[in-house]
């Protein structure tokens, strides 16, 4: 279609084929990006809760939640660009937050009660704010979803924005309180 168009274009005209895909370079500095993003959250969550232990149990909460995106794009085979690159960070970002939520409340509570009935207790009251951050960030994020094909990069930063964000629940109220439960033996 190019050679023919180029044959009857006036002079001083050209065409030629724009493409706007996502090379490997690209995405190799979205993935360097991402690391960074964990190494900051480290070290801000270890000033924050003066441990070394504290900080892997939210960082661990995040790939968990990952799987929410990766199961997204993949069963419904939506195209993944750099909107699922921001869905990460968003994503990160979201559930790190939740994550400090609950250990806040976990390491503030009274340390007479035992172990699991402070876990317990951190995590019924956050329960509401988290799942109503979750359901209007969901609910924030589904109009973007009717755009489609017309507006890629946000169709696909919905889309994996909100599998991630469902599946975050997931990892917030089953893996982090599972995490926190286990303690060394003395």
């Amino acid at each position: 279609v190019l050679t023919k168009m180029r044959q009857s274009m006036p002079v001083g005209y050209t065409a030629e084929y724009k493409t706007f895909s996502f090379g490997f370079e690209q995405a190799k500095r979205q993935y360097s990006l991402l690391l960074l993003l964990l190494v900051a959250i480290f070290f801000i969550c270890a000033i924050l809760f003066e441990s070394l232990r504290t900080p892997f149990l939210i960082i661990s909460t995040i790939p968990v939640s990952y799987i929410g995106i990766f199961f997204t794009f993949g069963w419904f085979g939506f195209y993944f660009d750099q909107g699922g690159y921001a869905a990460f960070v968003l994503l990160g970002g979201i559930v790190v937050n939740a994550s400090i939520f609950i250990l806040h409340d976990f390491y503030h509570l009274p340390k007479n009660l035992p172990h699991n009935q402070r876990i317990v207790e951190a995590v019924k009251s956050k329960a509401l704010p988290i799942l109503l951050t979750t359901l209007s960030t969901v609910l924030g994020l589904v109009p973007f979803l009717t755009e489609g094909d017309s507006e890629i990069f946000w169709f696909s930063l919905a889309a994996g924005s909100i599998g991630g964000l469902l599946f975050s629940l997931f990892a917030v109220f089953v893996c982090l309180p599972v995490w926190m439960g286990k303690r060394e033996r003395k």
